[in-house]
C-alpha cells in the first residue's frame, strides 16, 4: 500500500489522495471485467442450452426468457459497454486535463459521468447474472417435455396418420371395386 508508505516518507497528502483514487480505479475495473466475463458466459450458457429447441417450444415452456431475460442481458451488456466508455472518456479528460488547461468535458457531462459510474457500481449485476442462470437451469426440465411432446405430435402427423390414411383408402378401394365389378 503505497499511499501508507508517502505518509512515512513525509510526501504530500495528494499523493497518498492519489494513490487511494488508482487502487478505487483498479477495483473498480476488476469488477467490471468480472461483470462482463460472467455476462459474456451467461449470455453463452442460454445460447448452448437454447440452441436446441424452437423458438415456439421456448415461448411455450420459458415465456420470460424473451421479455424479460433476454432484454435484461441485453440492457446489463449496454450498462457494461457504457461504464466501460465512460471510465475511458474520464482517464482521457484527467489526462488531458493534467497535462493542459484546457476542460474537455463540462462539469455536467462528467456529473453524468459519473451517475452513470455509481449506478453501475451500485447494481448487484453478480447476483441477477446468477439468478438468471439458476432459472435458465431450472427451466431446462420444461424445455425438454415440451420438446418430447412436440416430437411425438410430429411422428404421429409423419407415420400414424399417413399410415392410417393409407390404409383407408384401401379399403375403401377395394370396397368400390367389389361393389362396381
Amino acid at each position: 500500500m503505497r499511499c501508507f508508505d508517502y505518509e512515512e516518507d513525509g510526501k504530500k497528502e495528494d499523493l497518498i489522495k492519489k494513490s487511494i483514487s488508482s487502487a478505487v480505479g483498479h477495483l473498480q475495473r476488476t469488477y467490471s471485467d468480472s461483470i462482463e466475463w460472467m455476462l459474456v458466459n451467461v449470455k453463452e450458457e442460454y445460447v448452448v442450452v437454447l440452441e436446441q429447441y424452437t423458438n415456439e417450444q421456448i415461448q411455450m415452456a420459458f415465456p420470460e426468457y424473451y421479455t424479460e431475460i433476454r432484454p435484461a442481458l441485453e440492457k446489463m451488456t449496454k450498462a457494461v459497454d457504457e461504464y466501460k466508455i465512460n471510465k475511458s472518456v474520464e482517464k482521457a479528460t484527467e489526462s488531458i486535463e493534467s497535462t493542459t488547461e484546457i476542460e474537455i468535458l463540462s462539469d455536467d457531462q462528467l456529473e453524468m459521468l459519473q451517475v452513470v459510474t455509481d449506478q453501475f457500481l451500485s447494481e448487484d449485476l453478480a447476483k441477477k447474472l446468477q439468478d438468471y442462470l439458476d432459472i435458465l437451469h431450472s427451466r431446462e426440465v420444461s424445455l425438454l417435455e415440451v420438446k418430447v411432446r412436440d416430437e411425438k405430435v410430429a411422428l404421429k402427423d409423419k407415420i400414424l396418420i399417413p399410415t392410417v390414411t393409407g390404409v383407408i383408402g384401401v379399403i375403401i378401394g377395394f370396397i368400390l371395386q367389389i361393389i362396381f365389378l
